[in-house]
Parts: structure tokens; sequence; C-alpha cells
């Protein structure tokens, strides 16, 4: 990695962008996917023990690391170790979905060494195997004329930063015991080097391609019961940086040179968002007309020679699994798909763009629900044959899959960001969620100052000016569950349907280090200006700026409140208001059939508690809450109906 800082990272990503651009990607300090990490959130742990291996003990030995969509660290059941990171964003085009990334960062998503020279490599990640009985196969004992190799694929880059010449990745075999020697006394463990490259410090402008790699075992000292291989990196330790993504791992018998004809069919990338514009929008905006028509897929055949006739289907599943739809079942959706050396991605319309014509209609605040897909065929890994999707819908807007693998940024005193998105009905907006990657050193001091802003539509661009907040810096996420920053106006903007643009200024010569999304093509969205006027970003990829919603609940934070809302404002009324220490909610004109329950919200929107309505007046003790204005929303089958503002005043 050379001068992570200063140097323009221009070529990551295959686009002739330069300084006259004014728009830069520079590689990352740190791994929200790490950093963030909640295994209680796992995508497919619900499905998980359809996909259970063995414990890696004998041979054949396989591995694809198809479980990336659900955990950002290898299984243990075939490695001992947690320091490379497991992912479905990094690499261009794998032979399968998930692969192992090496870098610079530690297994909690930091830097090894911020202070690091750059010009500099040391060891880094590690991925060690589990032990492995190379001494039998079954009853039979192996040696080295059964052919035992390892064979694997290998990319420099891919959508990170390209090792530089001192940076490598090795292969190495372990010894459990030296042979006796008349000089060397007896010596218990040692690592073998079997395999290694450089990186290079003037790359091919097409080197993005997996290489294969195959290792004859030959040496008798590795034939005994507890035989490991470890794969590890050397890196400049100061962040996502100097990058090789290895997939495909095989161990096995008779294994004389490189495989060139995999038996295998496999999803490459998690499919493209089911919603047209977002990857995740607050469930009050939703409406039928959010859902695409189609699916988008990314499936492989890795037979270089062969066409492969798969089945494909999609199952959707509730939050709490229930069974809502499904497509292709019964061997019914059948198609050849092509060898990938020759063909790419499978054509196969009703595989490559599967019709959706299921219509979600969320009914909480909050939900999600899974879409499972899955390639129904014989071949000799159907690991990597199923993957699983979240969707979700929460009170915000999202373009980004919720990784970075670059860092988005100007470097030009005053420069703004702005990203597009759409109200489909009156809300409240009262927060920005950015992730700042850290910029300076370990302590994560703050960083540029910035000003969050909103503009109404222009023509085709940020228009005229709807709000200017105040100076803010920086939160960095710590080591721990956490969520990405959320930064709040200094009072919530009422705003009707119709298109917005949200964002920020730096407002100092040091740039702001916003994470980009390299996967998911959103860049039609975002808008950029340095020079006194607005430009579209010429960078495929997605910012990392979400737009905080109320839904209707908190819509009334003003005076301008929606006419639906106004019709219903008679069903409840409160007293005294303002109120001191306590408060009494008459709901009228209930239907007994019904449910209903009596919510309170902050002034930006935070609900400090809920309580069921079970008599015609509810009393409320507000002791603990502060002076200020409130609101009480009530809610039928967990709709609201009405929303009333009061005051506490003491």
């Amino acid at each position: 990695m050379k001068l992570i800082y200063k140097i323009v990272f221009v070529l990551i990503c295959g686009v002739p962008f330069g300084s006259s651009a004014q728009e830069y990607l520079r590689p990352l300090n740190g791994n929200i996917n790490l950093i963030h990490y909640n295994p209680s959130k796992s995508l497919d742990k619900n499905f998980q023990t359809q996909k259970i291996m063995a414990v890696s003990d004998t041979i054949p030995f396989f591995e694809d690391f198809y479980y990336a969509p659900n955990s950002p660290y290898p299984s243990g059941t075939h490695w001992v170790d947690s320091t490379v990171y497991i992912n479905t964003g990094f690499a261009i085009a794998p032979p399968s979905i998930g692969v192992a990334t090496f870098d610079g960062l530690n297994k909690n998503g930091y830097p090894y060494n911020i202070f690091a020279p750059t010009i500099t490599s040391s060891a880094a990640d590690t991925l060690t195997s589990r032990p492995i009985n190379l001494l039998l196969k079954g009853t039979y004992t192996l040696s080295p004329v059964d052919s035992v190799g390892i064979s694997f694929q290998y990319q420099a880059r891919g959508f990170g930063e390209n090792p530089a010449v001192n940076d490598s990745l090795i292969l190495e075999f372990f010894q459990s015991l030296y042979p006796i020697t008349t000089v060397t006394p007896t010596v218990y463990g040692r690592w073998v080097r079997g395999w290694g490259i450089r990186g290079n410090n003037m790359p091919p402008a097409n080197d993005t391609i997996f290489k294969k790699v195959f290792v004859r075992i030959k040496d008798t000292v590795y034939f005994h019961d507890g035989f490991k291989f470890r794969f590890r990196n050397k890196a400049t330790g100061a962040g996502s940086v100097d990058h090789w993504h290895v997939d495909y791992i095989s161990l096995k018998t008779n294994h004389y040179k490189i495989d060139t004809s995999y038996n295998d069919a496999s999803f490459g990338y998690m499919p493209r968002p089911i919603l047209k514009n977002y990857s995740a929008m607050p469930w009050y905006q939703y409406n039928a007309s959010e859902m695409d028509t189609c699916f988008s897929n990314f499936i492989r055949n890795n037979n270089v020679g062969t066409p492969k006739t798969i089945n494909y289907e999609y199952s959707i599943y509730s939050s709490a699994m229930a069974p809502l739809y499904s497509y292709g079942t019964g061997l019914s959706n059948t198609g050849v798909v092509n060898p990938f050396c020759t063909r790419g991605w499978d054509s196969t319309y009703t595989h490559k763009n599967p019709p959706l014509s299921y219509t979600i209609n969320p009914m909480t605040d909050s939900t999600f629900f899974y879409i499972k897909h899955a390639i129904n065929q014989t071949d000799v890994w159907q690991y990597n044959d199923t993957i699983v999707q979240r969707l979700e819908f929460n009170n915000f807007y999202a373009y980004d899959d919720g990784s970075a693998e670059s860092a988005y940024y100007h470097a030009t005193y005053g420069a703004k960001d702005a990203i597009k998105f759409t109200l489909n009905f009156t809300d409240t907006l009262h927060a920005l969620d950015i992730f700042f990657d850290p910029i300076t050193d370990g302590n994560l001091v703050k960083g540029s100052p910035f000003r969050m802003y909103v503009w109404n539509p222009g023509s085709g661009q940020p228009g005229t000016l709807l709000r200017k907040d105040s100076v803010m810096y920086p939160k960095y996420l710590s080591i721990g569950y956490n969520k990405i920053p959320r930064y709040f106006f200094t009072s919530p903007m009422i705003l009707g349907p119709g298109t917005y643009y949200v964002g920020l200024q730096q407002i100092d010569d040091q740039p702001l280090y916003i994470g980009f999304d390299r996967n998911l093509n959103n860049m039609t969205k975002l808008y950029y200006d340095v020079f006194g006027f607005w430009q579209q970003s010429a960078i495929p990829g997605s910012l990392m700026i979400h737009p905080v919603m109320g839904h209707s609940t908190r819509a009334l934070v003003g005076i301008n409140e929606p006419v639906a809302q106004k019709q219903k404002e008679g069903i409840i009324k409160l007293y005294p208001n303002p109120a001191n220490d306590k408060l009494f909610i008459s709901a009228s004109s209930l239907n007994k059939s019904d449910t209903y329950k009596i919510e309170l919200y902050s002034i930006i929107g935070d609900k400090l508690f809920e309580v069921p309505v079970e008599n015609t007046t509810t009393e409320v003790n507000l002791n603990e809450y502060a002076s200020g204005i409130y609101f009480v929303t009530l809610k039928q089958n967990n709709f609201a109906i009405s929303t009333q503002k009061f005051i506490i005043s003491r």
C-alpha cells in the first residue's frame, strides 16, 4: 500500500476519473462489517442447519466460503483462526459466492498498526486449517504415490487496493515433527513454505481475474495424522489495503494438476435488491410500486467445457420464517448454463431475471423478509447452491448493501455531497446515518467539521436550499455491536410527497471520508459540488448516507399536519395541556373488536414508551420527562390513527 491518505485511488474501479473530476476513492482504515458485526442478525441463520459440513479432519477437503452472507469470519468446521475477512463484496466475479480476503486489518476491523510505514510490509492475516489426517483415507494408508495435492484460486485487488511488490500471499504446510539427524535434534513444529507470490507495483489493467494454483504434496513428512496448511499475507498494517482474495480451496488424492473442470454451478454474487430504487426504505413509505418486477441473479457454471442444466427457484419468508411465496419449485424452471469462461454469467432469462410477482405488505414499524434463492442440481459441491437475502423495512432509506469497500472524498474546501430520495407520503426527516471512515490515528480523534443540508429538487439535481444545519463532527464506530452513527438535525423537518436531496458540506480543508459500496451502482443518485455547481457522480457505487425518517406517528412535529390525521384528531383528547406531572388521555369511538395502544414521542421522534388502551381514559406519569414539546399517538391494530401535541411545563 502506498501513501494511503494522499494518493488518489483512481484505478481500482477501472473508471477514468482523476483530479479534474474532483471526486476520489481511497482505501478504508476500518471495516464496518467487522466493527458492526452482530451474529444475531446473520442472514441465513434460520437455514444454516441445511448447510452444515462435517468436521474437516479427513480428505477430501473443500472450502468455498459459501457462508459469507451469514458470517464475516471463517467457519470453525475448517479453520482455527479468524483474522481474514469472509465476504461477498471485495472480489470481482469469484468462482462462487464468498471469498477470504487478506488485508491490513485485524479481526475486529481495525488496522494492525495505523502508524505502520507505508513502504514496508509485515505479517498480517492468517487462515489456518484444522488438523487433517493425511495418514489414512478410511482404512487405506496414504503416501506420495496417491498424488495428494492442494489447489485454490486467488485474485489480487478486486474492488480493493492492489498489493505492491513488497506485499505477498503465501501458502505454508506444517511439519509437526522434524526428521532426526546427527546435527539437529528432534524439533516439534515448523511451517514450511509451499507457494507464494508477490504483488505488483504496476499491475496490468485486467489484473482482476482469479488465477488457479496447484501444489503437489510430495514429502513423506506430511503424511501423518495432524497435517495442517495455512495461507497468510504480508501487507502494510495501516488499513484495508494490499488485498488478496482466495476461494475454491481443495485438498484431495489423485490431484495431478490444476483443476480446469469443476462439476459445479454456483451463485457468484448476491442478487440485487428487489426494491426498484433502494436497498432499504422506511416501512411507512413503501407501496407496491417500489417493488421491482424481477430479480437480478449472478449464476455461473465452473466447468470449462461442458454446459450444465440446472433448476432455479426462490422462496419468500416472513421474519418469523413463515413461507409467503415460492417460484420455480418442482423442477419446472430448468435451463442450460454455459461455461463461465466462455459465456460469463448465466443468461437464461428465468434464471438471470426471474419474475417477481409477490407483493410484500409490511405491517409493522420495523420488519424484514428473507428471500431464499436455490439451484437444484447434482454436482460435487452443493453448499454454494443456496443464498439468502434480507429485505429490511425500518425508518431509513439506503442505496448501499451495508458494507463499504472504499472511502469517498473530495480534496476541496467547502465541497458538498447530496443523495436523492423520494417520499411517497408526508413524513418527517430528523437525522442522517453516515459512516465516516476514521482518518487520523488509533485514538479516532475528531476529523473535519461538517454541516448537513436539505435541498428541494432542481433540474435533475439539488435545487433551492431547505435546511443548513449547525456544525458537527464525525463520530466513529468502536469495537462491538454498534450501528452507523446517527446525526440529528437541530429540529425535524416535515416534508410532503416528492423528491428531495440530503447531504453535507466539509467546512475546512480536511477531507471527509465516507463509506462507499462498490457493489451496488447508484451513482445517478449521487451529486457533488466543488466549484459552485452540481455534477452527477462518475464513480459506480453507493454512498453510505441514510436519510432517517419518522413515520405517520412522527410526521406531526410542526404545524403543517397531514390532512388525513387532522380528520381523526377528535378521537383522543389530552388534559391538562400544558401538563406538569400527569397527563390524562381520553379516547372515544373505539371499536371493541380492535386492539389499541398509546405511544409517547419526543420532539425528535424518539419513542419514549407505549401502553395498551384498556379504558376510555389513560393516565401517564410525566415525572421522568423534562419540560418541552411531546406527542401522543393512538394506534389501532398497530396503525396510527391520531396524533396530538402537548407540552410539559414546570
